[in-house]
């Protein structure tokens, strides 16, 4: 960086695996190779079925979105795999948590701005760029939806488990709102 050599210490914190600080340089000095460099090398990670490190790649790399829709898949994945349901709650969490971090980025970048016609131009611009992607995915548009599906079922089994007929009928009658999440047998 002293050396004015910006693309050389991109390229270095590759190297060393500091994607986050390679993403910092490359936004702060306009080099915008790294978001290809980024995706292959998570596509490499996913292709060799490294679910988990590509979910850090992206985290440390300040891609929530990227990791949320990674932990979806992980999620319905295990779904259809008869995996704990806890787990499977757990994992819609996580999934939720990251969309948060990246609303809560974005609105910290669009209220660090000056004025409000500032504020709106930024916004409207985030909103155009970065959410395009996001939202045409369903799950990552109302990301805590799994994790109360699932919340709702472990609660309706307790409650069947516990002989408590008249509330488990409440909740199961909640569950209908959940299919497309659970699917008809479960629900």
């Amino acid at each position: 960086m002293k050396a004015d050599q910006i693309k050389k210490a991109v390229d270095c914190c590759v190297l060393l695996n500091q994607w986050d600080k390679a993403v910092e340089l490359a936004e702060k000095h306009n080099f915008f190779q790294i978001g290809n460099l980024l995706n292959r090398y998570a596509n490499h990670l996913l292709e060799s079925n490294k679910k988990i490190e590509a979910i850090e790649l992206f985290r440390k790399a300040n891609k929530n979105t990227e990791s949320a829709k990674i932990l979806n898949q992980i999620a319905t994945d295990m779904i259809n795999e008869n995996i704990d349901w806890t787990i499977i709650k757990n994992i819609y969490v996580l999934s939720a948590l990251e969309i948060e971090s990246y609303r809560r980025r974005a609105n910290e970048q669009i209220s660090s701005e000056g004025d409000i016609n500032t504020q709106i131009t930024k916004t409207l611009d985030t909103l155009i760029t970065t959410d395009l992607s996001t939202l045409s995915d369903k799950k990552l548009d109302n990301p805590w939806r799994g994790a109360e599906a699932f919340h709702f079922l472990l609660l309706c089994q307790n409650q069947l488990n516990n002989g408590d007929w008249d509330s488990a009928m409440k909740t199961s009658m909640r569950l209908i709102e959940y299919e497309s999440e659970l699917g008809l047998k479960r629900v």
